[in-house]
């Protein structure tokens, strides 16, 4: 086995998260959805395939590395917004709690010297970066179009 036990805990658990970052993300665009946003909600559920996508990275690894897949229960996500910026700090917060927990499992696999693990993690240090750049981005315009978040689509529709 190429993982320990306590890593492969840490990783189920991460796992988890990643899902509820899919379900939060889900959860965003349809609210963009439902106030007439198109754009921004397939913004959303775009990141949201993502995010299921990195949930299974990590359960390929687990499977290679030879240990257990247990994925744990998934928190509802917050469902109800205010406002476009509501819903896209959400989203930027979640990508900030993602990048520290990515940091932490790049912590454990170096203090345990697992450096099959800590390669594999490198992969998610560099995705967070584009994750956490391309939240703020989104959050900075939504800002920026106050109440006027047709901008916001207008501005996605021309590609950014």
């Amino acid at each position: 086995m190429l993982i320990s036990e306590t890593l492969n805990a840490a990783i189920n658990k991460q796992i988890g998260n990643e899902l509820e970052n899919s379900n939060q993300y889900v959860a965003i665009a349809s609210y963009f959805e439902s106030e007439g946003l198109s754009i921004l909600a397939k913004v959303y559920f775009t990141q949201a395939a993502e995010e299921r996508d990195h949930a299974m990275r990590f359960v390929k690894f687990v499977l290679d590395a030879g240990g257990k897949v247990v994925v744990p229960a998934i928190p509802e996500p917050r469902n109800r917004f205010e406002s476009a910026v509501e819903a896209a700090q959400t989203a930027y917060d979640s990508e900030g709690r993602t990048t520290q927990q990515i940091y932490d499992l790049v912590n454990l696999s170096t203090s345990e010297k697992n450096h099959i693990a800590t390669n594999f993690l490198q992969w998610f240090v560099s995705e967070q970066l584009e994750e956490m750049a391309n939240a703020e981005k989104r959050l900075v315009v939504i800002k920026r179009a106050g109440s006027n978040v047709l901008m916001v689509e207008a501005y996605l529709a021309h590609g950014e």
